[in-house]
């Protein structure tokens, strides 16, 4: 009797049930009620401390405007993204809803090999020339005047986010412009909103793209939608292919720590390239880079087809 008891509890731990995936809509639709209620919990706390710098803040403004620019902007971001974005997935396939471990529905339990890591950010350096040249047309397109106001305002705080008068500024602006949004940002839209896309669109492509035109959207700048959907393609793309989320996070803070670095180099007469700046690209450029870019997702694709793709088991 205690042998049929054994052998009975072996079968059940070996036995390969798993509880059923959660509604698609129900993720999606507790992801966005968790991004605007720790948002509101940030902006009640805002406004409890007094804080109102960041829509006025200019590349003029004194040193305590921009960190404290600086502390809103990185607790802002932080709990809009990264705790909601966390709390979904723990709640879903973790906590109360779910038994998966959340690393494994991340896809990041282990940290991709080198080779894989090296050949996202080449993507992400050779994509820039395009991205520059589809920023080019973007901006050809006639918006209303409060759009462009609301873009003036954006980059007035930007600009004045990356004046840098010393390491410590540019330290700073790599963990909130960098590092923050390449956590966050990836924990919601590849994560949460690609992952659960792919559930429902059959086709990979067109889930990548559409998790792509929703990451850009979210931005509300729409002068640069069309280059921020391009970078969120290829994000999303390397996290589908690699099914590693450190991944698309590694190239996403490489992505926007070239452009904090850049600007510190330029305030300190190191470099010449104000990133600021509109940078014409010629449609010839772009057509070499979009070649570079096929050739890398070329080189990415062999690579993880050759066995270093991590997957949820490992």
């Amino acid at each position: 009797m205690e042998e049929n008891i054994s052998e009975q509890h072996i079968s059940e731990e070996q036995s390969p049930y798993r509880p059923p995936e959660p509604r698609v809509r129900a993720v999606l639709g507790v992801q966005v009620l968790l991004c605007i209620l720790c948002a509101g919990i940030f902006q009640l706390t805002a406004v409890a401390a007094g804080w109102n710098i960041a829509p006025t803040l200019t590349e003029d403004s004194p040193a305590p405007d921009r960190w404290q620019a600086r502390l809103e902007l990185g607790l802002g971001h932080f709990f809009t993204f990264a705790v909601a974005g966390f709390l979904t997935v723990w709640l879903f396939y973790r906590g109360i809803f779910g038994s998966q471990h959340w690393r494994g529905y991340l896809r990041a339990r282990h940290l991709p090999k080198f080779n894989i890591a090296a050949l996202a950010i080449l993507l992400m350096a050779v994509s820039l020339p395009l991205v520059l040249f589809s920023l080019n047309i973007n901006q050809m397109v006639p918006f209303p005047e409060p759009f462009k106001i609301a873009e003036e305002q954006t980059e007035s705080m930007l600009k004045g986010l990356l004046t840098m008068e010393n390491v410590g500024e540019l330290l700073a602006n790599l963990a909130v412009i960098a590092l923050l949004p390449a956590i966050g940002e990836e924990l919601i839209f590849r994560g949460v909103v690609q992952q659960q896309l792919m559930r429902r669109i059959a086709n990979p492509w067109l889930a990548i793209t559409v998790s792509a035109a929703i990451f850009s959207f979210i931005h509300f700048q729409f002068e640069g939608f069309l280059p921020r959907m391009l970078l969120g393609f290829l994000l999303g793309w390397l996290f589908w292919k690699t099914q590693n989320f450190w991944v698309p996070a590694l190239a996403h803070f490489f992505n926007n720590a070239l452009q904090v670095v850049g600007q510190y180099l330029y305030g300190k007469q190191v470099s010449s390239v104000d990133l600021e700046q509109d940078i014409q690209v010629p449609w010839h450029f772009a057509l070499i880079s979009l070649f570079l870019v096929w050739v890398t997702m070329r080189f990415i694709w062999q690579t993880v087809d050759d066995g270093t793709r991590y997957t949820v088991d490992d």
